[in-house]
């Protein structure tokens, strides 16, 4: 699997105007989410117990709760 590897200025402009809408989701599709080929980049929200991911192409932001991540039965 390839990574790309984005530093601060690409990302910042990258992400630019896109007000992505936030949506919680299940533990597995955020799993799926981490590991697609997606150009994803973190967006936790720690006070919450939150964890985030936005996709720098759409904006969007998938959040889960930390707690029911690290829960997941296989």
């Amino acid at each position: 699997m390839n990574a790309i590897r984005l530093d601060k200025a690409e990302l910042f402009q990258s992400r630019g105007d896109l007000g992505g809408a936030e949506r919680f989701v299940d533990a597995k599709e955020f799993q799926a989410l981490i590991v697609s080929h997606r150009r994803m980049v973190r967006e936790d929200k720690g006070d919450a117990l939150v964890r985030g991911l936005r996709d720098l192409d759409t904006g969007e932001i998938f959040l889960v709760d930390e707690r029911r991540l690290f829960d997941v039965k296989r």
